[in-house]
């Protein structure tokens, strides 16, 4: 874990709670590394000990670990399922590793527990990649898996919208479920992030995808000159026939959301150096 700090003068007991984070992974890599940007996970091992984090950046984490104890009071195994399981595979000379929450023998359903928000409750691709990973892991090792569940936890979860709205969520928890890929599909998938993450930790360039760095793509605004206001926002420039009289066409750059507000190693990485210079330039 990198070096935390406490900006914000959070009680001891939670900078301990956070601090003795009982994760340790295991093997060369897991899953939730796995699919992950290799350039990230190759930088943040080059430069870990400067990096730091703040205690209130660990608060969702802290929370979701905090369901693994619920899990521990439910009994699982005298119900015929296993939980909290380490598996192991060996992928072109690497161990990869992944841990389940639950896995119900009698169904052959694997279940992770997730502490998200409501914006996620149709799943999205990360979960998707993970968990079809660690059924490949359960495979490898024994287990036949036929179903992936996500058991979301929505942290934002109101029931004054549930009740307005019939498109959400009807309570603050919720499985999803989650794609089934063929094995040997996710095999290969993970195959080919083996060999990028060995070469990014081998020294070599594997730049970030726009998708690994959350970027939000350029935008076009229909403004009137003199208003702050658009009149709308468009994803590709308009045809000069839908382009209102009066109205100009302003290009509105999109954002690497991940590099700029939530990536610890951007200031080590050369990619984003030059990005920021290159928009910088065109300021």
């Amino acid at each position: 874990m990198p070096t935390l700090t406490n900006v914000h003068g959070l009680p001891q007991s939670i900078v301990d709670a956070v601090t003795n984070d009982p994760y340790k992974g295991g093997g060369d890599i897991s899953a939730t590394k796995l699919i992950d940007a290799p350039q990230i996970v190759a930088l943040s091992k080059q430069y870990h000990a400067h990096l730091t984090t703040d205690v209130s950046d660990r608060i969702w984490s802290l929370l979701g670990q905090a369901v693994h104890t619920v899990l521990e009071r439910a009994g699982l195994r005298a119900q015929g399922m296993i939980a909290e399981e380490r598996l192991y595979a060996t992928v072109n000379g690497w161990t990869l590793s992944g841990q389940f929450d639950v896995m119900a023998l009698d169904t052959g359903t694997l279940m992770d527990y997730k502490v998200t928000t409501v914006y996620k409750a149709k799943g999205n691709d990360a979960w998707t990649r993970q968990l079809n990973i660690l059924r490949w892991l359960a495979h490898q090792n024994g287990h036949e898996v036929n179903a992936l569940q996500i058991i979301a936890i929505f942290r934002d979860w109101r029931k004054t919208e549930a009740e307005r709205n019939p498109d959400y969520p009807r309570a603050a928890i919720h499985a999803i479920d989650i794609p089934v890929w063929p094995l040997d599909e996710t095999e290969a998938y993970i195959v080919e992030r083996v060999h990028g993450h060995q070469a990014a930790q081998a020294g070599e360039v594997v730049p970030c995808t726009d998708e690994e760095r959350w970027y939000s793509g350029d935008s076009y605004a229909l403004v009137k000159p003199g208003n702050k206001r658009a009149l709308r926002v468009l994803a590709s420039p308009p045809a000069p026939a839908d382009i209102p009289e009066g109205y100009v066409v302003q290009k509105r750059h999109g954002e690497y959301k991940r590099c700029q507000h939530y990536c610890d190693v951007a200031p080590f990485c050369e990619q984003w150096e030059h990005t920021s210079h290159a928009a910088s330039e065109e300021e």
